[in-house]
């Protein structure tokens, strides 16, 4: 492996396993100082080997080739409450707030933020009923839960979970 830069090969392969991943998150993963990090994701960019996005204040990364939906899936599956919600309209369909509240077990003002957020990425349709009240349904729930069971498997979102869960973030 001679010439290359081993930081810059994981972080390649981080961000091949974690598409999204925000480079905070990649700079503690590869355990590197944020400039070491940084410098080698904008030759990671520049060589056309990943793409970053800005979204939501977060300088976002995923593989090259990575676009449109798939982007907008993956961005929003590093959070876990929203992994709930999607896991919840995935497996129960159409659903309204309270609905979703119970089956993720999260608080309804939580369901209600991860619905709109959702809502915007285009991934959840929002359909008003008419004697009030409305109802949520994933718009490609066979793409939603084949990218929810490959992240949800993925070693290091396990291994982050449980972290996270440990101390009560």
């Amino acid at each position: 492996m001679s010439g290359t830069n081993l930081n810059r090969v994981r972080a390649k392969e981080l961000v091949a396993l974690l598409p999204g991943v925000h480079l905070r998150e990649l700079q503690r993963l590869m355990n590197a100082s944020f400039n070491t990090t940084r410098y080698h994701v904008y030759g990671l960019e520049r060589d056309g080997e990943i793409v970053r996005s800005e979204e939501g204040g977060f300088s976002r990364l995923y593989p090259a080739g990575f676009e449109g939906q798939a982007r907008n899936l993956f961005s929003v599956l590093h959070s876990k409450s929203t992994r709930q919600v999607l896991r919840a309209l995935v497996d129960g369909g159409r659903m309204a707030n309270s609905e979703i509240s119970s089956a993720a077990g999260l608080p309804k003002s939580t369901v209600s933020e991860h619905t709109e957020m959702l809502c915007r990425t285009g991934l959840v349709t929002r359909t008003p009923l008419l004697g009030g009240g409305t109802v949520y349904e994933v718009k490609d729930a066979s793409l939603v839960r084949e990218a929810l069971e490959s992240f949800e498997r993925n070693l290091l979102t396990v291994a982050a979970d449980s972290f996270i869960d440990l101390w009560g973030f």
